[in-house]
């Protein structure tokens, strides 16, 4: 069965991520991280439905969740890793770093 890994900067940007709505509400950053899980797990089924993303990194995608987060991801022979978690309006050229697969 495939399984979902998160690198650490995943797990910053998702903390962060529910830090900043839960400012506002607990409850909407709850429902937010729970949806973006939820599409992350569907990625599972067909890993290679995001866009390629190779000018970022070889094997990266990135899929735009339902919510301001773009997941950006390895396939990997037992899943996926969340190599980041990132709002649609950030400058994603300008990260010069991307956790390995």
């Amino acid at each position: 069965m495939a399984k979902l890994f998160y690198s650490a900067s995943a797990e910053n940007d998702l903390l962060e991520a529910w830090l900043y709505v839960a400012e506002d509400s607990v409850t909407a950053a709850d429902r937010m991280l729970d949806q973006i899980e939820a599409e992350a797990i569907r990625l599972l089924d067909q890993p290679l439905m995001g866009r390629d993303r190779r000018e970022l990194s070889p094997g990266l995608r990135s899929w735009p969740t339902s919510t301001p987060y773009v997941l950006f991801y390895f396939p990997h022979e037992q899943g996926i890793v969340v190599a980041r978690v990132l709002h649609h309006a950030r400058d994603i050229e300008a990260i010069d770093h991307w956790p390995a697969q």
